[in-house]
């Protein structure tokens, strides 16, 4: 039979019967896998929102990582229309933003898809949606990812 894995972190989970996975391993690699999604960093914006400003771009990981949720605090809210932030790829927009919604001060969006970075690959940010009346400020973001801590079958 076919091994399963866990969600997170690709964990291989033998078959069912394997009485010293199940009495002993278990429940220790449920908990490890959930490690796999407790990583984030902020990016304070240290200007005004403002339509297709990159406000930053310089992170590159030391290990490859899935970005895979973005969150989004502004103190001075958005308003007239949704504030959202693109993520860039080497410079390159991936088209699949967070969000934060009219009026909001906190939102976070999980991506629609994924978005993988190699150790050789450049993080950035960019706004490409401010509010129409208030384009938003004192704004922090928030990036979380998952490390690839063991590669796929």
């Amino acid at each position: 039979m076919a091994n399963t894995f866990t969600m997170n972190l690709n964990l291989a989970i033998p078959s069912a019967g394997d009485l010293n996975w199940e009495n002993e391993y278990s429940d220790f690699s449920e908990a490890v896998d959930d490690l796999g999604n407790l990583f984030c960093f902020t990016v304070p914006v240290l200007d005004s929102a403002a339509n297709g400003m990159v406000f930053f771009d310089g992170f590159i990981p030391a290990e490859n990582i899935t970005v895979k949720a973005i969150g989004l605090f502004a103190q001075i809210a958005p308003t007239g229309q949704d504030m959202k932030v693109d993520v860039l790829k080497n410079g390159t927009a991936q088209t699949n933003p967070g969000t934060l919604t009219d009026g909001s001060q906190f939102g976070k969006t999980v991506l629609g898809s994924s978005i993988g970075f190699l150790v050789s690959d450049r993080l950035g940010l960019k706004f490409t949606q401010v509010g129409s009346v208030v384009a938003g400020d004192k704004i922090v973001v928030t990036i979380y990812y998952q490390k690839e801590a063991i590669p796929g079958p």
